[in-house]
Formats: C-alpha cells, structure tokens, sequence
C-alpha cells in the first residue's frame, strides 16, 4: 500500500523539530509496515534538502522513503512583516496548490499535519487522514467542513481536542496520544549519586518564555541546590546562550538543541523530567507532549504544571504537580518527587511506545470509512 504524507513544516529544521520528530516516526513505522511513502514538503528552510541521508541523520531515522519537495516561492520566510499572518497567507496557497496536484489521484491515501491540506482534499473526496495537534479557531471550521467527507479521517492526539471540535471516537476520529521511540529511550538503575532533574523541549512557544526562567529561579533557592542538577535543553539557541549569561551555577547546565540520541543518554542516567508551559489553550487542553513519553521510558518521575491535558496523561502516579506561579508549590512537588525516588516502581511503559501507537494508527488508516473492518487488498 502507498501513502503520500503532504506537510508543510520546515524539513529539516529545529524551528518545527518536534513536529519533525512526529512526521519521521510516523513514516517510519509506516514503512516497517511494508507501506511505500512519499514525503512531500515545500523548499521552506533555507537549508532544505532532498538528500534522503542527511535528512535519516538530522532526524536519526534510517528507513528508507521518497522525498518529492516543492518550490517555495512565498513570502512566508522571506518577508519579515507581519509573520504570523505572511506564515498563513503562504499555508494556503500552498495547500491549496499541492492538494490540486494530488487530488487527480483518485486511488492514493493521504496523511497531513496540514489543515489546510486535510480541507482541500476532503472537498474533492480523497482518502485522507490528518493529525490534529491543536486547536485555532480557524482550523475549528476546517476541520468541521472537511470530516463530513466520507473519506475524511482525523486522529486528535488527547480526548480535549476531539470534545472541543464537538467529535465522537468511531470509524473516522481517534483518539491517540503520542509515544516515545523505546529502540533511543531506554531504561536505566539510577545512580545515587547527584540527583539529576531535566527540562527538554523549546524554551519559547510562539516567542514567548514557557516558564524555564520560573523554574531555573525556584532550582536555585530551592534546599536541592546543592545536592542536585538542573539540566536544561531546547532552543532557540540564542534564547539558550541567554540563559548561559544569566544564570552561572556549577549545578546548572544548559544545553541548548540536541539530538535525541544524545538526550537519551543524558535521561538514561537523570531522575526527573520536567513539564512546563504557560496559560494557553494548547498548554491547558491540546498537548500530548511527547517529552512525558520519553521521561517515563527512561523510568523518571515527572514534574508537571497543573493543567487539563497533562492530567489526562497516562501513568499519573509517576506526576508531581505544581503551579508555574507559585514558587512554594514547585518547592513542594520537588521535595515530594525526591523523596519518593527511592520507593519509585518501575513503569509498565508497553502502552506508551511508537510502536504501539502506530499499530493503533496503522489499524485505523486501513479501516474502512464505514466500519473498523481492515480494507481489501
């Protein structure tokens, strides 16, 4: 079988690595999953490539797929002015370019990350699956136009996004949160030596802080300094480099970007990972983040702010919550996590991994539109 996965995210990028990590995992297991796959994208990134081995090495996946990249001749990363909306100007035009091209084929699935992408196609009735991460308003409508189509699917990544586009879980909506890669995230004894806490993933969502500086703040007049490790990666590297200047503390340690095997090891040997995000709708009902996965492959205890979504993760015995705001409150959930550490049990995480979670997807691409019966060869 033959899917061609249309995105319109930078590849390859850090700017949009967590979605990357997403799109790469996904056409992985499909292709281990003896499913031919084209990847189609736009020249977006000054240093995008069609060089299918530079593209395994960035993203650290080695199966092998088509790569068949388009032209970028719009104004979203070339002028400046007004990004957001230069950025939604050039989405669609290019949506609705790519999904005239790939609408004369009438026999193809698609999967997307593009709402822009999953509406046109649906309009002409293909084969379609789109991946939802969050919720705008826009994409509300979109999305309620484009799965009346027969065709239509959608996989909403925690239960908040598919009540809030006012959807029931059947034979065209899933439901399925994220997962981690367990052949990178491993589990490890931790050594009992200093206890290593960690934060991992962008430091600013959409320009603004996610609460790294609070945390960093709370680390350093917490009564743990000196027995612990705060260890911090993400970008933008020069949000990063600040960091570096303005905290200077022997148990502090900021990394800045780093490739998931690199992580991995760091995680291996660290007993706490960290959750943050500030007041937003994505932060309190549309995430699913995938850095929870991999703390929890690892055999970590988590540190969480005290939101919707995060409550909804799996496991919540292995999460100590905290307000962001409130510097007693993370003192406390930090005290609480360390002193559990010793009696902390290790995880079933069998149910958390990629390879479960496609299965799952794989299972609902193949169903029929009218039932969950696998499609005729």
């Amino acid at each position: 079988m033959k899917i061609t996965y249309i995105t319109y995210q930078g590849i390859p990028s850090f700017n949009t690595y967590a979605y990357g990590i997403c799109t790469f995992s996904t056409i992985k297991y499909l292709v281990r999953n003896q499913y031919e796959v084209d990847l189609v994208f736009p020249f977006r990134e000054k240093n995008a490539t069609t060089d299918l081995k530079v593209l395994q090495d960035f993203y650290e996946m080695y199966e092998d797929f088509q790569i068949k990249a388009t032209k970028h001749l719009l104004p979203f990363g070339r002028v400046k002015l007004l990004e957001k909306y230069m950025y939604l100007f050039s989405h669609i035009v290019w949506s609705f370019y790519i999904s005239q091209k790939y609408s004369k084929k009438k026999d193809i699935t698609i999967f997307t990350l593009s709402d822009w992408v999953f509406y046109f196609l649906s309009k002409k009735n293909i084969n379609v699956i789109y991946e939802c991460h969050d919720l705008t308003k826009i994409r509300k409508k979109l999305i309620a136009r484009a799965i009346k189509s027969q065709n239509s699917k959608i996989i909403c990544i925690n239960r908040y996004i598919m009540e809030d586009l006012f959807l029931k879980e059947g034979q065209n909506v899933l439901i399925q949160e994220n997962g981690y890669d367990e052949e990178i995230f491993k589990k490890s004894v931790k050594k009992e030596d200093k206890i290593k806490i960690i934060y991992s993933g962008n430091l600013q969502r959409f320009g603004k802080g996610r609460g790294v500086e609070e945390i960093i703040g709370y680390f350093l007049d917490s009564e743990h300094l000196n027995s612990s490790e705060l260890h911090i990666f993400g970008g933008p590297e020069e949000y990063a480099n600040n960091l570096r200047s303005d905290y200077k503390n022997e148990n502090i340690f900021i990394h800045g970007h780093s490739k998931r095997t690199e992580l991995a090891k760091v995680l291996a040997s660290s007993h706490i990972g960290i959750l943050t995000n500030v007041e937003s709708d994505h932060s309190q009902r549309h995430t699913s983040p995938v850095k929870y996965y991999e703390y929890l492959g690892c055999n970590m205890t988590v540190l969480a702010t005290n939101s919707l979504a995060h409550k909804e993760l799996p496991i919540q015995n292995s999460i100590y919550y905290f307000d962001l705001e409130d510097k007693k409150s993370f003192s406390g959930a930090l005290d609480s996590a360390i002193k559990n550490l010793k009696n902390k049990e290790i995880v079933d995480a069998s149910r958390l991994t990629l390879k479960y979670r496609m299965d799952n997807v794989i299972r609902f691409i193949e169903a029929r539109p009218e039932g969950l019966e696998p499609s005729t060869p």
